[in-house]
């Protein structure tokens, strides 16, 4: 059972964090753009809303309760980015941005976007299961995984928030229009890149 466990934990860790995970990791930028370091609880708290909801998706989808198509994943995905990102942008213009920030519509988009790329984790682990093995320790370990590379990222993007505000003395306005422009940018790249290949 450890070796199993060990096994998916590396799976799901290396499955984000990575560069092939780009479309995750940018999801992760535009969630991160409208916090600083000191808010790190916060964040923590909207990161595991998104962790719950892909956690809910993998099990539904690997336990064959839900099927699902995966060419439209990977079309939403990018369009979960997009959206996080004009959230931000609707906030800076609001000036409302540390109070939008914490507001419980976060956490419910964070939710539901984490139920949809759960769906694109799920495509890749569903290939990787052991038949043998106990499911709900290959899910646990996987979901931990990814977890761990989330926070990891997160903890990366956070550090590097804080050296241009602080030290750079970069405002915070101009930082997450930065960040949510970048991903927004990146993730119409990706949708297009994903409409034109299917």
């Amino acid at each position: 059972m450890s070796d199993t466990f060990g096994l998916y934990f590396k799976i799901g860790f290396t499955h984000i964090y990575n560069l092939a995970a780009l479309d995750h990791i940018l999801f992760l930028v535009a969630l991160c753009a409208l916090f600083t370091i000191a808010d790190w609880r916060k964040l923590l708290v909207l990161i595991t809303a998104f962790t719950i909801g892909h956690c809910l998706t993998l099990a539904l989808v690997s336990m064959d309760v839900i099927r699902v198509n995966t060419r439209y994943v990977e079309l939403l995905i990018p369009v979960t980015i997009m959206l996080t990102a004009i959230y931000n942008l609707y906030a800076l213009r609001r000036k409302e941005d540390r109070l939008l920030s914490q507001s419980s519509n976060q956490y419910i988009m964070a939710l539901v976007f984490g139920w949809i790329h759960g769906m694109g984790f799920s495509n890749y682990l569903r290939s990787t299961l052991f038949p043998g093995e106990s499911l709900t320790t290959q899910l646990l370990a996987f979901n931990l995984g990814i977890e761990l590379g989330q926070i990891l990222i997160v903890g990366q993007i956070l550090l590097i928030g804080y050296i241009f505000m602080t030290i750079l003395k970069i405002k915070l306005e101009h930082w997450a229009f930065t960040l949510s422009g970048l991903a927004f940018g990146l993730s119409l790249y990706l949708l297009i890149a994903q409409w034109l290949i299917k």
